[in-house]
């Protein structure tokens, strides 16, 4: 919600205690009051009171003065997964591409101004690290973030851009012009590459899988380490396979969907 805006629905210690919860990512797993403060913006001794109170709902666990997320958390997403056909479709394709291509596979959903993997298939090694369940980033510098904003309408593509330029400034005077490019690339044909833009030393392609009845985007993106690519396989090739992989993706959910 837009600061200055007072929505009398809207229910403020709920949504501060969501936010604690989404402080907890991959690298800050175990964190302190302090730091849930700072990551979020919520005063420490709001933080104090709401990390108690998730501590005793089983949403947190705590070891002395620091917190993680507890097993409870997983409740909140397990009937989101359980009923996810789109994921258990995709995995076996997904998984055979990444092995071709030596890379990862993955498929997204928008969150606010981030994209969310909900699912990655990888190459079977421990030399290259691949996104999970639950990773986050923001939608600007990713393909699967360009594949996912093609799919909004006018409306909602201008609200989206100017959430993502108050949210993100920075993000937003080095990508936007590369993100601009590579939603109309989607759209005309149907997937977006991106050369070491964001991550070093990898190339993406990225193409919109679907919106379904509840008007969710869903995504996919293929990374690859450049030293495993030809000079134009990730256009000429890679990009192709993956917008086959979820038109037959589609075809197969038509049929099982209702």
């Amino acid at each position: 919600m837009a600061e200055g805006v007072r929505d009398a629905g809207f229910a403020t210690t709920l949504a501060k205690g969501l936010e604690v919860l989404r402080a907890f990512q991959p690298g800050r797993t175990w964190m302190s009051n302090a730091e849930i403060a700072a990551h979020t913006g919520i005063s420490r001794p709001t933080v104090v009171r709401l990390t108690y109170t998730l501590t005793c709902l089983g949403y947190l666990k705590q070891d002395k003065s620091r917190y993680r997320l507890g097993w409870g958390a997983l409740m909140l997403v397990n009937p989101l997964l359980s009923d996810a056909k789109i994921l258990q479709i995709a995995r076996p394709s997904m998984q055979a591409l990444a092995q071709d291509v030596g890379g990862t596979v993955s498929i997204g959903v928008i969150d606010r101004d981030q994209f969310v993997y909900l699912e990655t298939s990888r190459v079977n090694e421990n030399v290259w690290t691949a996104h999970d369940l639950g990773t986050i980033g923001p939608l600007l510098p990713a393909t699967i973030g360009h594949a996912l904003c093609a799919q909004l309408d006018e409306a909602e593509f201008a609200a989206k851009l100017d959430e993502m330029k108050r949210n993100g400034p920075q993000l937003w005077a080095q990508y936007s012009d590369s993100f601009l490019d590579g939603v109309a690339q989607c759209k005309q044909r149907g997937f977006s590459v991106l050369r070491g833009t964001w991550i070093p030393e990898t190339h993406s392609t990225g193409v919109p899988l679907l919106r379904d009845k509840n008007g969710e985007c869903f995504a996919m993106n293929c990374r690859v380490p450049i030293f495993r690519l030809s000079p134009n396989q990730i256009e000429d090739e890679i990009g192709p396979r993956l917008k086959s992989l979820a038109a037959n993706v589609r075809r197969q959910l038509a049929f099982v969907m209702p």
